[in-house]
């Protein structure tokens, strides 16, 4: 580990870290160009997760793994220039990041420019292009095609102006059946963004999002145990979650549930893998039915 590292690794200590070894494992790796590192690290500080809530730190990370390569990420970085997080307000640069990530298949960029466009909203004000992109967005499926309290605002006038109306909002859409709700309420509990700070509501509502096969959530939730975060470190319940995930997203690189794996015995993987199967399976069946 550099000198540089451990002066980092040593702030981050003190800002409540919760479980040092797998905070080094993931810093280590992000600094030597691990995208899903950097990705995980920006997370991390974007909520608040294990480390301190840092916007700046989050664009950071994030900056990186686009430079590594990983488009994704364009869109969470557009947002944070669109909303000022981390970074001085920028909209024409927040949904050029945005129109980026769409270009390349970004499910909830594509709705974001379709609204850019229909508002003139750091793009061109400009119908056809709005068109084009709703239609684009219309064809979307699946719970991760889905983007909380974006659609409701598209026929609004006025904004939503603070954290406590956008954690209202998440609610009213996951009552209404946006599977992703139930993530950003997470979000909200873990971040203490419009409610009160609650990592045991943050995991509820990250569990609640995940059983809906929210990608997002699923990764949240096994995060919250492998970490520690509010609760005793449960290795066994992150595997299980991290299982989930690869066979959910297949081109993902496993990262966190290799470096969790690695403080675990052949007992414990095989306990994880027999509960991700079974809930794999309920999911399928699941699926099949709807």
């Amino acid at each position: 580990m550099t000198q540089r590292m451990i002066v980092v690794l040593a702030f981050l200590l003190s800002a409540g870290n919760v479980n040092s070894d797998d905070l080094t494992d993931i810093l280590v790796a992000a600094e030597n160009d691990n995208v899903q590192a950097q990705l995980t690290l920006g997370g991390m500080h974007e909520h608040g997760m294990g480390v301190a809530l840092n916007d700046a730190r989050a664009v950071y990370w994030w900056h990186r793994a686009l430079d590594n390569g990983y488009i994704d990420i364009a869109k969470g970085l557009g947002s944070m220039y669109i909303s000022g997080r981390g970074v001085p307000q920028d909209l024409k640069k927040g949904m050029e990041l945005h129109l980026f990530a769409a270009e390349h298949g970004h499910p909830h960029a594509i709705k974001f420019v379709a609204l850019g466009y229909k508002r003139g909203l750091g793009l061109p004000q400009d119908d056809a292009k709005a068109a084009e992109w709703a239609a684009k967005a219309a064809e979307l499926e699946g719970p991760n095609a889905d983007v909380v309290f974006l659609d409701s605002m598209q026929s609004k006038e006025r904004e939503l102006q603070t954290e406590e109306e956008i954690f209202t909002e998440f609610l009213r859409q996951s009552e209404d059946g946006n599977a992703r709700g139930f993530y950003y309420v997470s979000v909200a509990y873990t971040s203490g963004t419009g409610v009160a700070r609650n990592y045991i509501e943050a995991e509820k509502w990250a569990r609640e999002a995940a059983e809906r096969g929210v990608t997002s959530g699923v990764r949240h939730l096994g995060l919250f145990h492998q970490l520690g975060q509010g609760m005793p470190v449960n290795r066994v319940e992150a595997q299980k979650w991290y299982y989930v995930l690869a066979a959910l997203l297949p081109d993902d690189e496993p990262f966190l549930s290799e470096v969790n794996a690695k403080y675990m015995n052949e007992g414990q993987l095989a306990e994880a893998r027999a509960q991700a199967d079974a809930w794999l399976k309920a999911w399928g069946e699941k699926q099949s039915d709807s």
